[in-house]
């Protein structure tokens, strides 16, 4: 049985960059079901309150940098988590972590989508990974535009603790290229509206998850 890697507490941060890896607060149309995109939309009253509980836990970190998409949901979490770290942080907002283009399905629900291109949602359940929505991309598409930002951010702060606030389908590709798994099992990896995860990557440039999908207490 292999050694497994040490904790934070018994090795130095240096050995290691550390990732926190979080999804955007609640948004509006949440409970109507409506999936969201690359549209900017805001936060809901409950998810201003998760952003300032997301702002409250990394103020428990030392960050060197903060990331985001350039979509508001995403940066004004960002911007939360700069205003509490000591010195301030500017977020590096970077297009590349924008959630998958939904096109044409943008802002529908399931309900809607089921009724309005049935034809199309049985293509993709056939081929998750590489259909590409009408208007919109594939999930092939979305990790090849995510994962080269992801690790050239990991290049940039070697030995550093960073924070990247990110979307659901942008979390997801991220943390099952770490493990390995095929694109075509996204789903199965739940990523709640203000959730964490934890990513080290070691000096060998072996990335080990740490936590997935922690709810923060509002």
């Amino acid at each position: 049985m292999p050694l497994a890697r040490k904790r934070k507490s018994a090795q130095k941060i240096s050995d290691f960059t550390r990732v926190y890896l979080m999804r955007h607060p609640e948004v509006v149309g949440y409970y109507e079901g409506r999936f969201w995109g690359h549209s900017d939309v805001s936060l809901s009253r409950y998810g201003k309150e998760q952003m300032k509980a997301m702002a409250q836990r990394m103020g428990r970190e030392k960050l060197a940098a903060v990331y985001c998409s350039d979509l508001m949901r995403t940066r004004q979490v960002a911007e939360a988590i700069g205003r509490v770290q000591r010195p301030r942080l500017k977020p590096h907002s970077d297009p590349s972590f924008r959630e998958l283009n939904l096109g044409i399905w943008e802002g529908l629900t399931y309900q809607e989508i089921a009724a309005r291109y049935p034809d199309q949602l049985a293509a993709r359940a056939r081929d998750l990974a590489n259909f590409a929505i009408e208007g919109g991309e594939s999930l092939a598409q979305l990790s090849q535009r995510v994962l080269p930002a992801f690790w050239e951010m990991v290049e940039q702060n070697r030995g550093k603790e960073v924070c990247l606030v990110a979307h659901a389908g942008v979390n997801r590709v991220i943390l099952v290229e770490i493990m390995g798994a095929p694109l075509d099992n996204v789903f199965r990896l739940e990523q709640e509206y203000g959730c964490l995860n934890i990513i080290d990557i070691f000096e060998d440039s072996v990335p080990v998850i740490k936590l997935v999908n922690q709810s923060i207490e509002v």
